[in-house]
């Protein structure tokens, strides 16, 4: 029976599957060292191979033309209206635009008035949608930073992370923003002329755990980035606001990885800041040593155990610094 079935011709695919399980038999059952049995494929499974291997093959600019097109969709705008097939659009649209090439075909496309019109929506899905896909495609993107910022996206993104009822909403016009401006000076210009650091102080005190991290992140970047900033942050409390986020205890572990990597950058960075942190009222050196002590064997804090080490460090030399000073 074991021999009947060797000399059977392989089962004829059926599906992509099947394709393939028929190519794996095929090279299975080949032996070199012998006269190959070649026979030329029948029409009916020629014409199934050409379908399955062109199936494979997509066009995405028109995949994504076709979703734009859907986005544009009058259900956008209306409360009560069914967006699924919005929803799926948006999908389609994410699943490339992480290609930097397609990203400005999505621009050339006209895609971006499309997105910017779906963060008006009164559905939160495609407000949240909407802003993740510029934060996708504006991230290490600069011709997509450009033309996304040409069309006054900040002020939208940053009304969204302040008021919008969607909690999703908020956090993913956070990553919009991060990823519009980071490491684009005409960005972070718009940014501070837009008072965008009030809106993120507010995220900061929002409570609202990945609105913390994202915009403590983003804090860290700009500061990182760009020494302009530093005393504006200063005189509007930052320092302060910081230490309130490490010494309450409802902030979460990596809330407090990204709040004192940004406390770290600006006292690093900023003598005044540095001032600022030794305010013995504020009693940082005593918070931020307890807190080395508590998670001094928690392997997912390392991150936060190397920040508070540099910063502990940092205020140390400043003491001794000051108490050589007056001798």
């Amino acid at each position: 029976m074991a021999d009947g079935q060797e000399n059977q011709s392989p089962r004829q695919p059926r599906n992509l599957q099947g394709l393939l399980n028929f190519c794996t038999e095929i090279t299975a059952r080949e032996d070199s060292t012998q006269p190959t049995n070649f026979q030329q494929l029948d029409p009916e499974r020629r014409r199934f191979l050409e379908e399955a291997l062109n199936s494979l093959t997509v066009n995405v600019a028109k995949k994504m033309a076709e979703s734009v097109k859907t986005l544009c969709s009058e259900a956008v705008t209306m409360s009560g209206e069914d967006v699924t097939e919005q929803e799926e659009a948006m999908a389609v649209i994410e699943e490339y635009v992480d290609d930097m090439d397609h990203a400005i075909d999505l621009y050339k496309m006209g895609g971006f008035p499309v997105l910017m019109r779906c963060l008006d929506s009164p559905h939160p899905s495609l407000r949240a949608g909407a802003a993740g896909l510029i934060g996708d495609v504006c991230q290490n993107n600069l011709q997509c930073q450009q033309n996304m910022l040409a069309l006054n996206v900040i002020p939208q993104l940053l009304q969204m992370i302040d008021v919008d009822e969607d909690v999703t909403s908020r956090v993913k016009a956070m990553y919009a923003l991060s990823c519009l401006i980071r490491d684009f000076p005409e960005g972070e210009k718009e940014f501070v002329k837009t008072q965008g650091f009030s809106y993120l102080m507010r995220a900061m005190q929002s409570g609202v755990e990945k609105l913390v991290i994202k915009s403590a992140f983003l804090l860290s970047r700009l500061i990182q980035e760009n020494d302009s900033f530093k005393g504006e942050l200063l005189s509007m409390g930052y320092v302060e606001q910081l230490f309130t986020l490490l010494s309450s205890e409802k902030t979460g572990c990596i809330s407090r990885e990204h709040c004192t990597a940004a406390l770290l950058s600006l006292a690093s960075s900023y003598p005044p800041a540095l001032t600022e942190c030794m305010r013995p009222e504020l009693r940082l050196k005593h918070h931020l040593t307890a807190r080395l002590k508590e998670i001094k064997t928690k392997q997912e804090s390392v991150e936060e155990k190397g920040y508070i080490m540099e910063l502990l460090k940092l205020m140390e030399e400043s003491e001794v610094e000051e108490e050589n000073t007056f001798r």
